[in-house]
């Protein structure tokens, strides 16, 4: 069985600022589950895309109940994102897979970060997930219960990070340019 979930939000910002916020948002402070992001690879491709690879440790929150499986009682899984940033079309596509214990569990998330279509200094972003658990009989089903509360709550906690990091940011260059405009 796959568990699918899938989210969407309107971020008040242009496509600009919304990718480069995703493109360093991890690790931070509002979510400590993210151990670390590594960039694995940065190119332009054939079609003049800008390509990103990370890979990203994240704690491992599975229930102690559900890590009765061996290969499942680590205290990190790994995941591997790529996104690809079409400058001139504004858009952005990101597909993320776990690389960790990818022969009991299968999990990848589609997102794309387009203009919205009423206002194009906004973004529309569209998310879906998937979880597949592998050979695991009822405790697979468990699993997929957990994993689709999981996912579902992470999208929106993931939403929340990215509008609350933009806030930052905006705030720090508005404080920015106002101390340099006042003591100029």
């Amino acid at each position: 069985m796959t568990v699918t979930v899938t989210a969407e939000h309107v971020y008040h910002e242009p496509v600009e600022v919304v990718v480069a916020t995703h493109l360093t948002k991890f690790p931070n402070e509002y979510d400590p589950n993210i151990i670390s992001c590594s960039i694995i690879e940065r190119k332009r491709d054939k079609d003049g895309r800008h390509y990103t690879k990370r890979v990203a440790a994240v704690r491992n929150v599975l229930p102690s109940i559900l890590r009765r499986v061996e290969t499942l009682q680590v205290d990190n899984f790994e995941l591997e994102e790529e996104c690809w940033w079409d400058r001139r079309l504004r858009k952005f596509n990101v597909e993320t897979h776990n690389l960790s214990v990818s022969h009991w569990i299968t999990m990848r998330e589609a997102s794309v970060f387009t203009p919205h279509q009423q206002n194009p200094n906004w973004t529309q972003f569209e998310q879906e997930g998937t979880i597949t658990v592998h050979g695991l009989g009822k405790f697979g089903c468990l699993i997929e219960m957990f994993s689709k509360r999981f996912l579902s709550a992470g999208a929106q906690h993931g939403i929340t990070i990215t509008e609350k990091l933009m806030a930052e940011k905006s705030k720090r260059l508005t404080s920015l340019w106002y101390s340099e405009f006042l003591f100029a």
